[in-house]
């Protein structure tokens, strides 16, 4: 199977052709263990509906620092200035509880995930493909235009076959989820209220520079009392990344990179720097060395170019860091 587009031509014989495509890679999923097959998605559940608690891995730039196992502890200095938080993915009742933990009315949430992602029910959920790179090259509006047909047409089968994967990636359970209703992560942040972006960075990799530029463009638009959320699926690898670099933005002047990277770990991310000496994974292996250069690339973009007038684009050509 090509990573297509299926079509969604909702007439005759096309709309049962495009029905019956889709759920025959959702009905298949049951067959696969671990990372998918190239070309297959897995409709998953990443945050039940029956949740109401706090998203996972949330935390703001105000959180306590969690325990050094060195014993050493980096400044705080800036943290209090700033406005920005992070987290998981979350169901509708996570993000209302959300919502009582932050300015909701300066909040703005940024979306960090690649992979189509949303709502079936009150129910947050994703589709899951190998290493989540089934939307790998799409444009933003590409993604977003598929990832809504690809909702419609769960609404459209009305039943649909949604899995539980375990930490292995492997299919712990699937029931068979009613579909009453369907919504885009925008259409849901939206309707509470709140302003909504998206940058779709690939999981496990570094941001392109085309992403940071986007990114960037975003941020110097907002006013300055706004509170940033940034979230991916988990809130731990491009959550963490994208904290530090809003952090090195207002801080890199005053403090060293490994303090800034340090201390975004302590708040609760992941150790960007030190990640591939722990994973056995061989995709992982070799793609997040090239994460953690691109965060001290940033760092030292940022030293450089302090007000961002220069793109991040036209100065990774200019110093030879493109990958």
């Amino acid at each position: 199977m090509k990573e297509e587009d299926v079509s969604m031509n909702y007439s005759g014989i096309s709309k049962r052709i495009a029905a019956l495509t889709v759920a025959a890679m959702l009905s298949t999923a049951a067959a696969f263990a671990a990372e998918p097959a190239p070309g297959v998605q897995i409709l998953k559940y990443d945050r039940p509906a029956a949740v109401s608690e706090m998203p996972a891995n949330f935390r703001t730039a105000q959180s306590q620092y969690k325990t050094a196992k060195d014993g050493i502890y980096p400044s705080r200095e800036g943290l209090d200035n700033l406005r920005q938080s992070g987290s998981s993915f979350f169901s509708k009742n996570e993000f209302k509880e959300l919502l009582k933990h932050v300015p909701a009315k300066d909040l703005v949430v940024i979306d960090l995930r690649n992979e189509s992602h949303g709502y079936i029910n009150d129910d947050g959920i994703s589709w899951y493909s190998r290493y989540k790179t089934f939307n790998k090259g799409q444009s933003a509006k590409e993604i977003d235009r598929r990832e809504k047909s690809m909702l419609e047409t769960a609404k459209m089968n009305q039943d649909v076959d949604v899995a539980t994967l375990d930490k292995h990636k492997d299919i712990a359970s699937q029931k068979v989820e009613h579909v009453n209703s369907v919504q885009t992560e925008e259409q849901f942040v939206k309707s509470m209220g709140v302003k909504y972006y998206r940058v779709p960075v690939m999981d496990y990799s570094a941001p392109t520079p085309a992403n940071v530029d986007e990114f960037l463009a975003i941020y110097k638009k907002l006013p300055k009392n706004a509170w940033i959320h940034v979230h991916c699926e988990a809130g731990v690898g491009r959550t963490t990344i994208f904290l530090s670099l809003m952090d090195m933005i207002k801080n890199a002047d005053k403090l060293s990179y490994d303090d800034i990277m340090t201390r975004e770990v302590l708040l609760g991310g992941q150790d960007v720097r030190k990640s591939a000496e722990t994973t056995k994974d061989a995709y992982k292996k070799e793609n997040y060395p090239k994460r953690a250069l691109f965060t001290r690339h940033f760092y030292e973009y940022v030293k450089a170019n302090p007000q961002l007038k220069k793109s991040y684009t036209q100065w990774t050509k200019e110093n030879g860091f493109e990958f």
